[in-house]
C-alpha cells in the first residue's frame, strides 16, 4: 500500500507543476497554443474585483464585465420549481403529487435556490464551474469548487474523466472539527501553523502493486517524508464527486468563454481610452498663462503677492481644451454596443430605457430573441442540475422519506382540496366496513367536517412506508422563470377547454399523462366539479372548440413548449 501512496504523492505534484505551463496542441501536433486555466481564472478574479494584472493601482479601472454578468447570468438562471418531480407511468400520479410537495418543502429547507442562482453566476463569469458533492451531518449537499484550487487536464471535456487534484486551505479551528472523521489529525496539528494549512485531496486512478488501475479518493498533507494520510478510499469513477457546468464546448480547453473573457480586449481598450481621457482632463484643467517679457518666468501665481498688479501688456491666459472629448465618449458609446452583442445582452434585457416609438410588442420579440439565444445552454444546464439530483442527491433523500409515513401539505389550494377528498373518502370507507348506511351526501358532509376541524392544525396524511418507491423523474420546464406561469395558464386553459368539450377524456390514461406532464393532476378536478363540466358541455359531436390563434410574430421570435 505504501506504493501507492508514494505514486499519488508524485501524481499530486506533477499534476501541480504541468497545470502551469501545458501547452496543448492538435490532434496533428502541428499547431501548439498556449492554454493556462489558472492564468485565465486570475485573470478573470482580477477584473471582477476592478484590478489590473500588472499596473498602477491609481490607475481607472473601468468595468464593463461585472455589470453584464449579472444580466447573463439571469437569462440561464433556473428557479426551484423548474425541476418537478413527475411519476412514469398512470398508477404513479398520486406518488408524483405527494413527491412534488415534499420537493417542494425540501428544495425551500435546503435553500436550493441559492444553488442555483450560484451556478449561473459561476457560468456567466468564469464560462465554468466546477461542483462537488459532499456529505455534511449526514446528508449530500453540492458546494462549488474554487477554480483556481483545482489541477486537473484541461482538455478534458467532463471534470469525471480526469484525475483531479484539489487544494484546501483549513485553519487550525478547522483541523480540530475534523477530529473523528479524518485520520492522523493529532499528528497534523501538532506541526499545524495558526494560519490556514494546504491539505490536498486526490481523486483519480493509481496504479496498485499488481499494476493494476484503481479508482482513489485520497486525502493527504505534505509531500515525500513529511507526507500525512488523512483520508483513504477504494470508490468506483461512476461515484466521482465533482460534476462541472459549461457555457458550450470548445476544443481544447474545459473551460467555456464567460462573459468576462468575452470582453478582454474590449476592457483593456476601454481602460486605456478612460486613462487617457482623464489624463488629457488633467492637463486641460491647468490655469497658464503666457507673456512676451522673458523676464517672467515659473508660477505666477506662486510668486504674486495678494492684490499685486502685473504691469505687462502681454500677460494673458492660454486656453486648453480637451479636444478629443467628443470622439472619447464616441469610441466608449461603441465599445459598450459592442459588449452587448458579444453578451447577448441588450438593452432591454439590462432595464435601460427604450428609445424613442419602440412599441410593446417590438420590445416583446427583443426580449424573447435575447431569451431564445440562451436556449441552448438552459437546456444543457438544467439536464446537468436533474441529473445531480436524480443521481447523487434525491435516491438519499428518498430513502429518508421511505422511512416516514406522513406528508405535510402547504397551503395551496388545490393540494388541501384534495387533501380533503383523500381523507374524507378514507372516512367513508371506514363506515361502510363497520356496516354503516351511506348515502351519496354522507362524502360531501364528510369533507365538510374536516375542513371545519384542521383549519387551525396542521394538515398531515398518512401515506404508510417506501410510498415514494416508485419510479420518478425530474422534467425540466423549458422557459424561463417569467415564461413558467404563462405556460402553465395555457396548459391549464387548453386542458378545461378539452374537458369542457368532452369530460370523457378526464378518464383516458393518455390525457391523464397530458395533464401530469404539464404539472396539473387529474385527480383535482372533484367529481361534482365534472359533473358540473358535463351538464354545462355543449354537443359538439366530440369536436373540440376552437383553440385561440397564437400571435405570429411572437411564436417566430420564440418556440412554443
Amino acid at each position: 500500500m505504501e506504493l501507492i501512496y508514494e505514486k499519488v504523492v508524485a501524481i499530486v505534484q506533477s499534476a501541480q507543476t504541468d497545470y502551469l505551463d501545458m501547452i496543448q496542441q492538435d490532434k496533428e501536433g502541428q499547431v501548439p497554443f498556449l492554454y493556462n486555466q489558472r492564468e485565465l481564472v486570475r485573470r478573470i478574479n482580477h477584473y471582477i474585483n476592478d484590478r489590473y494584472l500588472q499596473r498602477d493601482n491609481e490607475a481607472i479601472f473601468w468595468n464593463i464585465a461585472t455589470p453584464r454578468v449579472v444580466h447573463f447570468s439571469k437569462l440561464l438562471q433556473f428557479d426551484t420549481k423548474d425541476f418537478m418531480p413527475i411519476g412514469e407511468g398512470q398508477f404513479n400520479y398520486f406518488q408524483a403529487w405527494a413527491l412534488r410537495i415534499k420537493a417542494r418543502e425540501w428544495f425551500k429547507d435546503e435553500q436550493f435556490y441559492q444553488t442555483l442562482n450560484d451556478i449561473a453566476q459561476s457560468i456567466s463569469t468564469y464560462g465554468g464551474s466546477v461542483w462537488k458533492v459532499s456529505k455534511v451531518k449526514g446528508k449530500k449537499i453540492i458546494e462549488e469548487s474554487e477554480l483556481g484550487n483545482l489541477y486537473f487536464d484541461q482538455a478534458v471535456k467532463d471534470i469525471e474523466d480526469a484525475n483531479i487534484v484539489e487544494k484546501h486551505y483549513l485553519s487550525k479551528n478547522e483541523l480540530h472539527e475534523k477530529k473523528g472523521v479524518w485520520e492522523n489529525i493529532d499528528t497534523l496539528l501538532e506541526k499545524a501553523e495558526e494560519t490556514n494549512n494546504e491539505i490536498w485531496e486526490y481523486t483519480g486512478f493509481v496504479e496498485d502493486e499488481d499494476g493494476e488501475q484503481v479508482y482513489k479518493h485520497i486525502i493527504g498533507q505534505g509531500y515525500d517524508h513529511d507526507y500525512i494520510e488523512l483520508w483513504s478510499e477504494d470508490i468506483k469513477k461512476k461515484d466521482c464527486p465533482y460534476q462541472n457546468f459549461r457555457l458550450g464546448r470548445y476544443n481544447g480547453r474545459f473551460l467555456g468563454i464567460g462573459v468576462v473573457e468575452r470582453l478582454f480586449k474590449l476592457q483593456e481598450r476601454a481602460n486605456e481610452l478612460v486613462n487617457q481621457n482623464a489624463e488629457t482632463t488633467k492637463i486641460a484643467s491647468l490655469l497658464l498663462f503666457k507673456s512676451a517679457n522673458m523676464d517672467m518666468t515659473g508660477n505666477v501665481l506662486e510668486q504674486a503677492l495678494n492684490g499685486q498688479i502685473v504691469g505687462d501688456e502681454s500677460f494673458q491666459q492660454v486656453g486648453i481644451q480637451n479636444t478629443g472629448l467628443n470622439q472619447f465618449i464616441q469610441e466608449l458609446q461603441l465599445i459598450s454596443q459592442q459588449a452587448d452583442r458579444l453578451c447577448m445582452t441588450p438593452d432591454i434585457i439590462q432595464g435601460e430605457k427604450t428609445p424613442s416609438g419602440t412599441t410593446f410588442r417590438g420590445m416583446a420579440v427583443t426580449n424573447a430573441a435575447a431569451e431564445n439565444a440562451f436556449t441552448i445552454f438552459r437546456q444543457n444546464l438544467g439536464e446537468k442540475i436533474s441529473y445531480i439530483l436524480m443521481t447523487y442527491i434525491f435516491p438519499d433523500v428518498i430513502k429518508k422519506w421511505n422511512k416516514e409515513s406522513i406528508v405535510e401539505i402547504a397551503q395551496d389550494d388545490e393540494d388541501v382540496e384534495l387533501y380533503y377528498d383523500i381523507l374524507a373518502n378514507r372516512e367513508v370507507k371506514e363506515k361502510m366496513l363497520r356496516g354503516e348506511t351511506i348515502d351519496v351526501n354522507s362524502l360531501e358532509e364528510a369533507k365538510n367536517l374536516i375542513a371545519e376541524n384542521t383549519k387551525k392544525i396542521k394538515r398531515n396524511l398518512e401515506v404508510g412506508k417506501n410510498f415514494f418507491d416508485f419510479k420518478f423523474g425530474f422534467r425540466l420546464m423549458p422557459t424561463t422563470e417569467t415564461g413558467d406561469k404563462a405556460v402553465m395558464n395555457d396548459a391549464m386553459f387548453n386542458a378545461l377547454q378539452m374537458i369542457g368539450a368532452n369530460p370523457a377524456l378526464l378518464d383516458t390514461p393518455l390525457f391523464r399523462q397530458y395533464l401530469e406532464n404539464n404539472g396539473i393532476p387529474y385527480w383535482k378536478l372533484t367529481p361534482k366539479q365534472k359533473e358540473a363540466l358535463e351538464q354545462a358541455a355543449q354537443p359538439q359531436g366530440g369536436k373540440l372548440p376552437e383553440q385561440k390563434k397564437p400571435d405570429a410574430l411572437l411564436a417566430a421570435a420564440k418556440p412554443q413548449s
